[in-house]
């Protein structure tokens, strides 16, 4: 019999104050999730309704606040199968979300979403029109952003829109080797089956 997890998501009652700021001077405020203070990056978006933990693993976010369109993340938790990376880093800069699932209900569920970010050190920001953000993306394109909870969020927006616009930019970045494994490691066969041959990746 398969059962369900259910875990209250503790994070997500947070009522500490968050804001988005573009680099053009658009701000959108809610609250925090996850760990809290200050990230900078660059804001784009994902359409994507399911796969969460794959998006923020995944080294090609790098220096990158990821603004999702779906109006619910987090209800199915977080797992130590499906990272992306290795160790199941997460590489995202933060996440944008309009609401933060309040239960956790997957049976793969180790933990929940918030639980992972702050442990991580991720921050994110839930309560804002992330389908505004993504159509204020669509027309301008890519920019950098900042999230800044608690008391970095009651900074003047004028102060809070030069550091973001201050932040190195992407353009010509060599995200690669800051992404890349400084270890040698061994990826085993699946399912105990005997290896027929040896791949080495470089």
């Amino acid at each position: 019999m398969t059962t369900t997890r259910e875990k209250s998501n503790s994070v997500s009652s947070t009522r500490t104050p968050a804001i988005l700021v573009l680099a053009d001077g658009r701000v959108f405020r809610g609250r925090a999730f996850g760990a809290q203070g200050t990230t900078l990056g660059e804001a784009v978006f994902t359409t994507a309704m399911t796969g969460y933990q794959e998006t923020m693993t995944d080294p090609s976010y790098h220096r990158q606040i990821v603004v999702s369109t779906a109006p619910q993340i987090g209800n199915t938790g977080w797992n130590d199968e499906d990272g992306e990376s290795h160790g199941d880093r997460i590489w995202v800069a933060g996440l944008v979300i309009r609401d933060l699932s309040r239960t956790v209900s997957n049976w793969r569920a180790d933990r929940s979403l918030a639980e992972e970010m702050e442990a991580q050190g991720i921050i994110g920001i839930q309560g804002v029109d992330t389908r505004a953000i993504v159509r204020h993306l669509r027309d301008k394109g890519s920019v950098k952003a900042g999230i800044f909870s608690g008391p970095d969020a009651e900074r003047p927006v004028e102060e809070l829109v030069a550091a973001v616009d201050g932040q190195p930019s992407m353009a010509g970045a060599d995200l690669a080797t800051e992404v890349s494994t400084d270890d040698v490691y061994v990826v085993e066969p699946d399912n105990g089956e005997e290896a027929k041959f040896t791949v080495i990746a470089y």
